[in-house]
Parts: C-alpha cells; structure tokens; sequence
C-alpha cells in the first residue's frame, strides 16, 4: 500500500504531466494556423491545467502594489498562461468540438472566458472575443424538443450585455471584435431569448447603447423569417410584445417611440399583417392597445423640460413672423439716426453753454460761443 508522501508525489507528477506549449501563448494566432491533436493526447490533463490556470485571479485594475493580498503575491497569475488557454480553447473547437462543448458548457468554463473581457490585459480581452466569435459563427441552432433551456440560451443572455458594453466604450481594436461578434451572433443565434434579450437592453436611458442594440433587433428579426414568427408559441411572442410596451412605457422621448413603432412594423412585414394580428389577437387587453398607440403614433405626454422647449421654441417662431421684410434703405435709415444723435449732442452742448455763461456773468469772465 503507498504511503501519503508516495500518493503525493505521483499527484505532484500527474499534474506537472502536461506543459503548455509555448506556441499557445502568442495572442492573434489564425484560425487556420491552428493544429490538430496528436493522436493518444491526453485531454485529463489538459482540463485539469485549464482549472488551475483559471483558477487563479489577476489583481484589480484599481489596487496598488502595496494593497494585493497575499495569496495574490506567493501565486501570481501568468497572463501568457490565460492566453494559453484561450489558444487551446479555439484548437479543441475547432478539431474536437464534443470535448469543447462539454467544458465550456458542462463546466461554464464560458464564465472564465467572459472575465477576461474586462482583464487589464488587452490581448486577453481580444482573444477572448475571437474566441466567441469563432464559436458563434460555426454554431448550427438546436431545436428544443423536451421544452428544457439548452446551455447555449444561458450562455447568450449572460455574453450580450457584456459584447453591447465592450462595443460602445472599449478601445477601437476591441471595440471593433465586440461587433464583429454581434455581427456574428444575430446572423445564427435564432433564438427568441436573443431577440428578448436585445430588446429588455434598448430599455435603457444610455442613447449610444439603445441605438446599438435597436439596430442588431432589426437585423435579427429579418434574419429569423417570416417561418420563425408564425411557429413561434402564444407565450413566446406575448413576452416580445411586452419588451417592446416595456421600451414604450418607461421612455417618453420621440425617438424610442420611434424606435418601438420601427420594430412593429418589421414585425408585420415578416410576418403580414393578418399573421401578426392574429398572434397579438391572445396578447394581454395591455399589450394590444399600447401595439395599437405604438402604430398610431400617439404623442406621450411631455415632461416639463419638452414643454420649456416647445414654448420657447414658439417664442422664436412668432418673433420671426412678426419681423416683415422691409426694402427700406438700410443706409438711410442709419444716417438718420447718425444725424438724430448729432443734433442731440448740439442741444446738450447749447445747454451747457448757456450754464456756462450764466456762471461766467457772475465772476465777470468773457465767454465765446462756439
């Protein structure tokens, strides 16, 4: 029977079995550059160096030096080896999907992955998006047939709000990947959480990331059909329809008034109008007639700032109005008033001199005129 130190010792040597290849630690590394497996590899190990890797935590952004915890000082992450893993994460989808799909969905090794979205190391966050993008660009939708979530629902909700955020503030090369991978996901993500979760994001005060998330809307709908809207259930369609009530309701500006009656009316071009009216036909008696204030394009009421605007706004107007237009020299009229203040000037003068004399009179001085 071994003993403890024995058991140890062989632990120690399986998990320092596997090393990283060097190769795996460069960022921007091709699709097409990357290799296949050698036969008899031992996958064990290498997802058990992935958890070890991924396992550890760079230091926040924010803290100095002085203030990382010690656990953070004695086992310092490498950030080649995060890269590392990124790298071997593209090789295992590429070559050996059924591997790849069981850690990263199994084992929510997506969440690693979507932290490294915010790491202080840029090429981390890079990768980490060229990553997903691969991923969604080669995903082929499943159907649902036991009425259950797949792993893949789970994984959108979490990663959209994150792509929309990295897209509007991040540095251009990175602000750049994040759309690339919208791009991506509304192209072949045909799920009706993706569009409910685009629509809950354009509930939102920030204008740049409505905008964002009202155009990839648009393009979602057109790309799941016409097919995908009349099969889709009652209960399904009822919760698009209450995203876009939700849009309506909680903004009173014009715009996202505009943007929820652009979004029905997309609706209705896929679908037809006899289709769409009949699924909104068993929507709540709320949601048909906000649709039905949406598509006549109703005025919500103003705030008081709109309305300081608009008085303002009729103030300029009817001075505008209230100036004619005149042919009047413009010359003339300002010799007149030249010539008015001149005359001014001379009786003021005249005035002043008749104070002058009267006190001159009085002291025996002589005073010219002018």
């Amino acid at each position: 029977m071994m003993s403890k130190k024995e058991i140890d010792t062989l632990q120690k040597d399986l998990k320092d079995k596997f090393v990283i290849d060097s190769l795996m630690q460069k960022g921007n590394i091709t699709q097409e550059s990357l290799e296949a497996f050698p036969q008899n590899f031992d996958f064990i190990q290498l997802i058990q160096k992935f958890k070890e890797i991924l396992g550890k935590k760079e230091p926040n952004k924010k803290k100095s030096k002085t203030s990382v915890s010690e656990s953070e000082s004695k086992n310092p992450v490498d950030w080649t080896m995060q890269l590392a893993v990124i790298n071997y994460l593209r090789r295992l989808f590429k070559f050996e999907k059924d591997i790849f799909n069981q850690i990263f969905y199994g084992l929510k090794l997506y969440e690693n992955i979507i932290d490294f979205f915010n790491s202080i190391r840029s090429i981390l966050a890079q990768n980490a998006i060229i990553l997903i993008n691969e991923v969604f660009s080669e995903y082929i939708p499943e159907v649902d047939q036991k009425n259950q979530k797949l792993p893949i629902i789970t994984f959108i909700k979490r990663i959209i709000p994150v792509l929309i955020l990295k897209a509007n503030t991040s540095q251009s090369f990175i602000k750049n990947e994040a759309k690339i991978c919208l791009d991506t996901l509304v192209t072949n993500m045909k799920y009706n959480e993706t569009l409910i979760t685009f629509l809950q994001l354009m509930n939102t005060k920030k204008i740049a990331d409505m905008e964002l998330n009202y155009v990839l809307t648009l393009k979602l709908i057109k790309n799941l059909g016409k097919e995908f809207f009349v099969n889709t259930d009652f209960v399904n369609f009822g919760k698009l329809i209450s995203a876009i009530v939700d849009i309506y309701e909680n903004n009173k500006s014009d715009l996202y008034k505009r943007r929820c009656k652009s979004i029905i009316n997309t609706f209705v071009e896929i679908m037809t109008k006899d289709k769409f009216d009949k699924k909104l036909e068993k929507c709540g008696k709320k949601e048909k007639e906000q649709i039905k204030e949406i598509l006549q394009d109703r005025v919500a009421p103003k705030t008081k700032k709109d309305i300081h605007h608009s008085i303002i706004k009729s103030k300029d107007k009817k001075k505008s109005i209230e100036r004619p237009k005149s042919n009047i020299n413009n010359k003339a009229i300002l010799k007149k008033q030249i010539n008015v203040k001149i005359i001014d000037t001379k009786n003021l003068h005249k005035e002043n001199s008749e104070n002058i004399c009267n006190n001159a009179n009085t002291r025996n001085i002589k005073v010219i005129h002018a």
